[in-house]
């Protein structure tokens, strides 16, 4: 028996010991206890140490807000916290003062709750004169409707506003960080990491049913950098989409692309038989949950997000057809990469599918095809994490996304950035007109539902502005902003998608919905900031000859 994976199956949303994933229920005489390295946690640690001031910790459950208060106490007071008091709320002297930490502002009552935050509106008014510096966890919507529900708390309302506006505006005073913006990806790496360190499975070693253990598979595969870089890269596509994945709903979903929610006993108790049923819970078809027992959507941690970009459900021909007929191609390489994937391991069943895929090709019998088109959405899954290098741009088309992979290097790429600004301008300029205006355009033609165009920006106009990076969380840019003659163009993922798709002859459908109100208001302020010369008119008009619009002048009397 793994202690380890019994560690594990407290993130089991099914598991009875699942409370114990909450910071509340933690038992610090647990046989592991599990800690990543976070800049938020050395953050908070060092602004408490060096130049203390209040902070205000803001976020969804189970971003880590209760664990951070824990981490704060427990440094400071040199003390382990075996429970919360009933308050909620608890002092610590220290040798610059003493911290005020009150762990939960919902779970207070509101008189209480006004007494708290006036109380930290007189510290940073005061500049912290008595040295008291609150640390407070609270979900944004309540602190924001207690602000705003009384007129006494004015002044630190409209300070707290300033800095969800923007981090920027944090001060010596008063610093607040929204979980919200850390970085999904980031975690996942960390936790993969740490799980699958090998300490933590010296005991499979031993175990007399390695070889047909399921969770010792997900172990061995996801500690592969190549299999692990591809695992985190799915939530790095959240990221670009703009979906914040808690740290909670990270550890749920991890634990469950390791152990598909099995123990050891589960394994240990199986007959030979039962090998099928557990060759199902091998890690890419847990990264989807495909085999998860239906709970309820809070509980799916980040499955309920990763369902929509299942790489199983996407047919590529090129791809399907190595699956069916690699190892058969006559290219030594191919072949090889084939026999690499579609091997004898336990997720294979020991070469089972692969004598399925032969009695196919070689009888074409009706239930083989149709035991092969239930089986090749798994075959894609397997493929997309396990193909090598060699065909990554074939793996690559498996993503829902054409653009994806484009994205990801014009956020932080100068050159990328310099090489997308033509097709950004005749995305936006196709979409502005909803007409086919010409590729060849090198101008941003600002033009109104008539087709007059207000005014014609060159390309050297369009700059690209990256997201800064922050040192008091885990945080790697994730959108971009197009700026143009002093109006700003938010571009996540879903945004550059619909652009680049749409320069490309893609039709105004795909992704319509997430994007055309941002985009209408970007081309409302551009046609708003423009000068209308007063003796021309510029108008987009078809040309018969190439069909696609192009600006025409037409002289005012």
């Amino acid at each position: 028996m793994n202690e380890f994976v019994t560690y594990l199956d407290q993130y089991n949303v099914l598991s009875p010991n699942h409370a114990k994933i909450y910071d509340e229920y933690t038992d610090s005489k647990a046989s592991f206890q599990f800690k990543i390295k976070t800049n938020i946690e050395d953050f908070i640690i060092k602004l408490f140490d060096k130049n203390p001031r209040s902070l205000i910790l803001t976020g969804n459950a189970g971003d880590g807000k209760t664990r951070l208060c824990r981490t704060v106490y427990e440094t400071f007071s040199g003390q382990t916290l075996t429970e919360w008091p009933e308050c909620g709320i608890v002092d610590v002297p220290y040798e610059n003062g003493c911290i005020r930490i009150v762990k939960d502002l919902s779970e207070l009552k509101e008189d209480i709750i006004f007494k708290e935050l006036h109380s930290l509106q007189d510290q940073v008014l005061s500049d912290h004169s008595n040295r008291v510096y609150y640390l407070i966890a609270a979900n944004e919507g309540k602190l924001t409707k207690s602000l705003i529900s009384h007129p006494e708390l004015q002044q630190l309302s409209r300070m707290v506003s300033n800095r969800f506006s923007s981090h920027e505006h944090n001060d010596d005073q008063l610093h607040l960080i929204n979980l919200q913006d850390v970085t999904s990806s980031i975690y996942a790496k960390r936790i993969l990491d740490e799980w699958n360190k090998n300490e933590n499975w010296n005991a499979c070693k031993k175990c007399p049913k390695q070889t047909q253990c399921i969770i010792y598979l997900n172990h061995v595969r996801t500690s592969v950098d190549q299999i692990k870089e591809r695992l985190v890269e799915q939530y790095r596509l959240l990221d670009c989409l703009g979906i914040h994945v808690t740290m909670r709903e990270i550890l749920i979903h991890i634990s469950y692309v390791l152990t598909g929610g099995l123990t050891c006993q589960d394994i240990l108790n199986a007959s030979y038989k039962n090998l099928e049923v557990l060759a199902n819970y091998v890690y890419y078809e847990n990264f989807y949950g495909l085999h998860m027992p239906d709970v309820s959507s809070g509980e799916l941690g980040a499955i309920r997000h990763f369902r929509y970009f299942d790489p199983g459900n996407t047919s590529v021909s090129i791809v399907d057809d190595f699956i069916l007929n690699g190892d058969m191609s006559g290219d030594e390489q191919i072949e090889s990469l084939h026999s690499q994937i579609f091997n004898n391991d336990l997720d294979m069943l020991f070469g089972f599918y692969k004598k399925h895929i032969n009695l196919y090709r070689t009888h074409h019998r009706e239930d083989e095809q149709k035991f092969l088109f239930n089986y090749m959405p798994r075959f894609r899954r397997k493929y997309f994490f396990e193909i090598g290098p060699q065909v990554n741009d074939t793996r690559e088309l498996l993503i829902p996304y054409r653009y994806f992979y484009r994205y990801l290097k014009a956020l932080n790429d100068k050159q990328t950035q310099y090489n997308i600004r033509k097709d950004l301008i005749t995305g936006l300029n196709r979409i502005f007109s909803k007409r086919l205006v010409s590729k060849r355009e090198t101008q941003l033609l600002v033009v109104n539902e008539h087709l007059m165009i207000h005014q014609a920006i060159s390309l050297s106009s369009l700059k690209i502005i990256e997201m800064k990076g922050r040192d008091d969380i885990d945080f790697l840019p994730s959108k971009f902003i197009l700026q143009v003659n002093g109006c700003n163009l938010e571009v996540q993922l879903p945004v550059f998608e619909y652009l680049l798709r749409i320069a490309n002859g893609g039709l105004f459908v795909t992704l319509k919905q997430d994007v055309e109100i941002l985009i209408n208001t970007f081309k409302n302020e551009l046609i708003k900031n423009s000068d209308v010369d007063e003796y021309q008119l510029t108008v987009l008009a078809l040309n018969n000859e190439t069909g696609e619009f192009v600006p025409h002048i037409i002289d005012l009397p």
